[in-house]
């Protein structure tokens, strides 16, 4: 080892110094999981909201239809609906209406095609989508799949519409979008039943904004497929999925092993949703949230809301090492309910 030089005995810490970094440490530890909901916590507000049927269905049958009366107001759903068409419209330069067609226009990205794009990233369009990420039911069943320990992986809008040169090309095929599981690729049987407990490591859940039938483009499922923990082979499933009908302001929660796609559709006009994706947070997260959410949102939302876009994570830290600030500042927070219906 080199001798250190006087630039190094000068940069030392203080006795009184390393005492206080000490002390910082360990607050910020004490405070990691103050947040995270226990077991019980997590029953008592789903049976309170009186959705233990639903979770009993997501359990059984891999996902649940809450019906609109249970979520939000028809004028809440109605301010979304209007939110995203003015979003869609100011991305691609097309004016957007639910009885025509979509078209991506200048946001062409990698997910557009000629039925079908996905709007990104929506969060901090509108404080609109803040509401909806508080909205109790909506936090009740993602806490009771993820065990409380979820995080925001994307909000996204999905925007599909009839095509008859695309819809028609395999006319045996019933669906546009075939079925898959949302949980990562490497979900093997025995991973799934490790995290049993867990519920899943990903859920989804889809605000629906327009009515959901199989002639509309309805989400098919394939119900129980969650038990299997494994992505489906070429074709299987396709002759058991169902399509998940569901009225406007319905919410489809959906466990992430679940087998899922879309029936094409065959009506005019706009099929739109808006999705919310969860992940365990071990996990990464589809959209960036974690260091990019501003402390003016984070002010005037609940301390669930900082938990649950990755406001306390410490991880992905340099050579400064991890921000222990962080940790304090929305682990510390108190009160904040999720939002009322």
């Amino acid at each position: 080892m080199r001798p250190r030089d006087r630039e190094d005995v000068d940069a030392a810490l203080s006795r009184e110094r390393l005492l206080e970094l000490y002390e910082a440490r360990e607050q910020a530890r004490s405070h990691i999981h103050s947040h995270r909901p226990s077991t019980s916590e997590i029953a008592d507000r789903v049976a309170g909201l009186g959705l233990a049927s639903h979770a009993f269905e997501l359990d059984s049958k891999g996902y649940t239809v809450i019906p609109p009366e249970a979520v939000a107001s028809p004028e809440f759903v109605q301010r979304v609906t209007d939110t995203i068409l003015r979003v869609a419209e100011r991305r691609t330069g097309v004016a957007h209406a639910l009885d025509k067609p979509g078209n991506p226009g200048r946001y062409c990205t990698q997910s557009a095609s000629g039925n079908v794009y996905l709007l990104w990233h929506l969060l901090f369009e509108a404080e609109i989508f803040e509401e909806w990420l508080e909205n109790a039911v909506l936090a009740a069943m993602i806490d009771y799949l993820l065990q409380g320990d979820g995080q925001l992986s994307s909000m996204m809008a999905i925007l599909r519409w009839q095509h008859p040169d695309i819809d028609d090309r395999d006319p045996g095929n019933s669906l546009t979008l075939g079925l898959h599981a949302d949980s990562p690729g490497s979900l093997t049987r025995p991973l799934a039943s490790h995290f049993q407990m867990l519920k899943d490591l990903v859920c989804n859940a889809a605000l629906v904004l327009t009515p959901f039938t199989r002639e509309t483009g309805a989400l098919a499922i394939v119900p129980g497929s969650h038990r299997l923990g494994r992505q489906p082979l070429a074709g299987e499933g396709v002759d058991d999925a169902i399509p998940v009908e569901a009225e406007v302001g319905s919410l489809v929660v959906w466990h992430g092993a679940t087998w899922h796609g879309v029936f094409k559709r065959r009506t005019p006009g706009l099929r739109l949703n808006l999705t919310t994706f969860h992940c365990h947070r071990a996990l990464k997260t589809q959209e960036r949230y974690q260091w990019n959410v501003p402390e003016e949102m984070l002010a005037r939302r609940s301390a669930r809301f900082a938990r649950i876009v990755g406001a306390d994570d410490l991880m992905g830290w340099e050579a400064e090492g991890p921000d222990y600030g962080r940790v304090i500042a929305h682990g510390a927070r108190t009160g904040g309910n999720v939002a009322e219906k």
